[in-house]
């Protein structure tokens, strides 16, 4: 039996039964990300990349508000032709999303969150206490927590190396996937690491870049051996200066090398004659 999942949300701005359009995104988009990322751990998907079916089974949300209070109910969406009980990979998916949860209403990582559920958990937590000062978590229509927001942290859902999870990094390549429709772009660097960039935030204005050098600066997601796999809500600018061109260039002559090389320079050889320093340097066939 799917569980429900519900945000009660006291003291916000808006009206009762109502949200803030932007406090109402930011939590929903959270809310999907979460889903995802634990969506794919359950059903071991891969990090990136398009979600397989089973994944999309498992973690496929359905979001609304309820009448009366701001409540948003959370419950994952009903599969026409799935079986009339849970598998166990979703009774596990809804026991670790109410335990994040409660882990961002106690303001405490637990050990087996992974950096890229910390980074998924601290968007929802930075969401949530945008949208309201207390917020109520209720789990299957009984209070699971109750908890402020001002008394969370972000600093709680630091990566393991401790940086913090809002740093930025700058990744430079070449935009090699521009897929608009789908929000689906990719650039790769000189060495062949390919990085995907969900959620671009200036997407609309990248088109003309593609195949060009870019550089991207953006949140770093990383897989479980530390490799960059994407950057998100990510900016893209053209690469300036460009990276230097790899190819072919025009061959040294012999006595470039020599001038260049340490050791000692045009003129006489201390020590010797000129007639003994014409004799080694026919020796050694200059």
């Amino acid at each position: 039996m799917t569980t429900q999942f519900e945000f009660r949300l006291l003291g916000a701005a808006a009206p009762a039964g109502e949200l803030d359009a932007d406090h109402l995104i930011a939590i929903a988009q959270s809310l999907k990300e979460l889903a995802t990322k634990l969506g794919r751990a359950e059903t071991g998907g891969e990090p990136v990349g398009r979600p397989t079916s089973r994944t999309q089974r498992v973690a496929k949300l359905t979001i609304g508000l309820a009448p009366g209070s701001t409540r948003v109910l959370v419950r994952r969406a009903a599969d026409v032709n799935a079986l009339p009980f849970d598998v166990e990979e979703e009774r596990a998916f809804d026991e670790k999303f109410e335990a994040i949860v409660s882990s961002i209403a106690a303001d405490e990582r637990r050990d087996w969150i992974t950096d890229t559920l910390a980074l998924a958990a601290e968007d929802l937590r930075a969401a949530l206490e945008k949208a309201a000062p207390k917020v109520e978590f209720i789990v299957g229509g009984r209070l699971h927590e109750a908890f402020s927001t001002a008394a969370t942290h972000s600093e709680t859902w630091r990566l393991g190396d401790g940086a913090p999870v809002d740093e930025s990094l700058t990744f430079v390549g070449r935009l090699r996937v521009v897929n608009l429709d789908t929000q689906r772009l990719q650039v790769t660097d000189d060495l062949g690491t390919k990085v995907t960039l969900p959620n671009v935030v200036n997407a609309d204005r990248v088109g003309a870049l593609l195949g060009q050098y870019v550089e991207v600066v953006g949140k770093p997601d990383r897989d479980a051996r530390g490799k960059l796999i994407q950057l998100r809500d990510a900016v893209i600018e053209a690469a300036s200066p460009l990276p230097a061109e790899t190819g072919s260039r025009e061959p040294l002559t012999l006595d470039a090398i020599l001038q260049n090389a340490p050791g000692p320079g045009p003129g006489p050889l201390p020590g010797l004659t000129p007639e003994e320093a014409d004799a080694l340097l026919q020796a050694i066939g200059r």
